[in-house]
């Protein structure tokens, strides 16, 4: 197998995995009566969630190869490089910004109040961790993520910013 089709089936291996799932179900619920054809329905609906999710999933991810390593534990993301690093906790973050490419690849950064924006490369080892970071953060639009990264703005873009509560 060539190696480019090789990367490119890991790449979607979670869609590709989720497909046959969905395949399997919908065959079940076709082939059963009664109570079990319900419970395949149920889970052939289930299947097609967890495949929408893994296409998006699939359209986040970069090949890697970047400078640096993207860590997420504990609800803390951690970027590190030979020269340079930073951490930021998911709680405390106020904003998401999608940076253009300007001499080297595109990058996040990552704002938290008191400390310094951390940048991270789209294609830095393990950033596609960040998916799994990004989507819980209330109120982003995850459609709209993705289409701003195959777009690869030419100024920087807001993904997501923290709603301020305003107490009286």
């Amino acid at each position: 197998m060539r190696p480019e089709v090789r990367a490119l089936m890991w790449r979607w291996r979670e869609v590709i995995v989720a497909l046959v799932v969905v395949a399997l179900m919908a065959w079940w619920a076709s082939a059963s009566y009664g109570v079990v054809r319900w419970v395949a329905l149920a889970l052939t609906a289930i299947s097609v969630v967890f495949a929408f999710a893994a296409v998006q999933r699939a359209r986040f991810g970069r090949h890697g190869g970047g400078v640096g390593a993207v860590e997420y534990d504990e609800g803390v993301v951690s970027y590190f490089t030979p020269m340079t690093g930073g951490q930021i906790e998911i709680a405390a973050m106020t904003s998401v910004i999608l940076l253009p490419a300007v001499r080297g690849p595109a990058h996040w950064q990552l704002d938290a109040p008191g400390q310094a924006p951390l940048l991270i490369p789209l294609d830095a080892f393990g950033a596609e961790k960040l998916f799994d970071v990004f989507v819980t953060l209330e109120g982003i639009e995850t459609e709209k993520m993705l289409r701003q990264i195959k777009a690869a703005p030419d100024k920087p873009v807001v993904i997501w910013r923290k709603r301020s509560i305003a107490l009286h």
